[in-house]
């Protein structure tokens, strides 16, 4: 059973600024050194493929996926999904315009394997805002302690209210809040993207 949703008026207040859950984006941007990226906890399963390529063509759909690793050394929890429809690749990295039936090859890379923190290749790649690519990202594999200080407590119900997807155009940049659908009772987030860069789940 999941935790109550009790959210004391002190934290609320402290956490108010940061994000509403499931509200169109407000142009929340914050430098690296304020902004706090969920970590996962030690013990949780290992990534199974921390980087994942596929090549995806205008024209058609792709998806690529992230996936903890299963008991048994297979795939297990989703941790990542990028679904690429099929008129959603708009321009190269030069800038010339994709043409139906051309190519690209899509790298997404865990950055750091204790937090949920990703980087997109090939820089500069970007999708129509008309048919915009979707990332969904699961945090599920936090347990809910999402402050990873070892319980689940009103503090982490808090701050699961205010997380979001954030973006980060190059390292060490500001990072900016992206609008996105949060479903707290399956435990992801799920944005629109326009370009490739860094996104991470924090607050």
């Amino acid at each position: 059973m999941r935790r109550a949703r009790f959210l004391p008026f002190a934290l609320a207040a402290a956490l108010a600024a940061c994000s509403d859950s499931g509200a169109p984006d407000t142009g929340g941007v914050k430098p690296p050194s304020a902004l706090t990226i969920i970590r996962l906890p030690a013990a949780s399963q290992p990534i199974l493929n921390p980087v994942q390529s596929e090549t995806c063509t205008k024209g058609v759909e792709c998806e690529l996926n992230i996936f903890f690793t299963d008991p048994l050394g297979g795939a297990g929890d989703g941790y990542l999904r990028l679904r690429v429809h099929a008129a959603s690749l708009l321009k190269h990295p030069d800038g010339s315009l994709f043409q139906v039936g051309e190519t690209v090859l899509i790298t997404v890379s865990v950055v750091d394997p204790t937090q949920i923190y990703f980087e997109f290749q090939p820089s500069g790649l970007t999708f129509d805002p008309a048919v915009p690519a979707q990332l969904r990202i699961e945090y599920g594999e936090t347990g809910d302690d999402l402050d990873d200080d070892g319980d689940v407590d009103p503090q982490d119900a808090a701050i699961e209210q205010v997380i979001a997807i954030w973006r980060q155009e190059q390292p060490g940049q500001s990072f900016l809040r992206l609008s996105g659908v949060k479903s707290e009772s399956l435990d992801e987030i799920e944005a629109d993207v326009l370009g490739f860069t860094r996104y991470a789940i924090a607050y």
